[in-house]
Order: C-alpha cells, then sequence, then structure tokens
C-alpha cells in the first residue's frame, strides 16, 4: 500500500472515533495507564503537529517527543482536526516522501516517519476505541505493516514504565495480525 494512502487511512479511522468523543468522555480511562482520554487526544494530535513541523525543517528535540507531548487543552478534539490535517498535507507535498526528518533518535527517513505516524495513529484509535467501550477494527494491512516495522524499530530499551511502551504480550501463534501488534506493542488484546 501506498505509505501516504496508508498513513490517511489511519487517520481517517482515528478521526472517526475522536470526532465521536463527547465532552463526558475526556476522563474515561484508556490502555495507557497514564492518560484519559484527553491525554490520549492530545497525545495523537502532538505526534500529527510535530511530525508536521519536522516535515518543515524544524526539529524535534526530546521536549517535543510525541511519546511525551500532548496539546489541545480545552477542545482535544479541535486540536487534532487541525494537527491531522496538518501532517497530512505535508506528507502529501511533492517529494516529502525524500526527504530526511530529524527526530530525537536521529535522522531518519521520512518513509520510515510515515510509518511511525501511521502505526501510532493505528495503535491509539484502537486505544481510543477501548476507552470509549466500542469494537475496533484495524485495517489489516496497515497492522501488518506497522508489526513488522515496530519489530525492527522497538529495542528492548525502549520499553519499560517510563518510555512509550509496555513489554510484549503474549499472544497465541494464530492471532489476528492486530492482536499481534497489539500484544508486541506492550498491550493486552
Amino acid at each position: 500500500m501506498d505509505p501516504i494512502e496508508g498513513c490517511r487511512r489511519a487517520i481517517d479511522d482515528a478521526r472517526a472515533l475522536v470526532f465521536s468523543v463527547r465532552a463526558d468522555d475526556l476522563t474515561k480511562s484508556t490502555p495507557c495507564s497514564e492518560w484519559d482520554v484527553r491525554a490520549l487526544i492530545g497525545h495523537m494530535a502532538a505526534v500529527c503537529q510535530n511530525f508536521a513541523a519536522v516535515l518543515r525543517g524544524g526539529t524535534m528535540d526530546a521536549s517535543m517527543d510525541p511519546g511525551k507531548a500532548s496539546v489541545g487543552g480545552d477542545d482535544p478534539v479541535a486540536a487534532y482536526r487541525a494537527a491531522a490535517d496538518d501532517v497530512m498535507q505535508e506528507w502529501e507535498m511533492p517529494d516529502a516522501l525524500e526527504k530526511t526528518l530529524q527526530l530525537p533518535f536521529g535522522p531518519t527517513p521520512a518513509a520510515m516517519g510515515i510509518r511511525i505516524v501511521t502505526a501510532d495513529q493505528l495503535l491509539h484509535a484502537w486505544d481510543l476505541a477501548r476507552a470509549l467501550g466500542r469494537p475496533h477494527q484495524m485495517d489489516e494491512g496497515l497492522a501488518g505493516q506497522s508489526l513488522e516495522m515496530m519489530q525492527g524499530l522497538l529495542k528492548p530499551e525502549m520499553r519499560g514504565p517510563d518510555s512509550g511502551f509496555g513489554e510484549a504480550q503474549p499472544v497465541l501463534d494464530d492471532a489476528s495480525v492486530q492482536d499481534r501488534l497489539l500484544a508486541f506493542s506492550g498491550r493486552r488484546p
């Protein structure tokens, strides 16, 4: 699948869930133990906002790390709408995938950066659906691509209480690609 189309699909899926959030949902717990729904949407917006800035030639230092940053304040839904539109506009610029992005862990090809954004939005859409008490089915192709990317990128030192990922969870050999992605990312499917 074209990486830009894949990112758009993941963001559109996340957008549908984010736009369904009501004010009384914002304080609900999420599978990300440190975040309620408001903070989760703020994180999703921050990822989009930060990658849009990097695509425009900026740098993302540790204080802007999308794993730690959150935006949105009183209206995280509006913040997500603006940030998602912004990052997709940047990804759709000519030669966007040919760039080298300055990320906290070093220069990264934009073709890898878009896969990071896609996986982040895909996983957090599932987190949001879970927090809202709704079933959620990921695009199987995107889930497979995200799992493959994360298996190559996610090192053991990137897991644990002070990092963005928990320990990988056990999963049956015949588990769906979605469940394998969720388990690898530290979630319980």
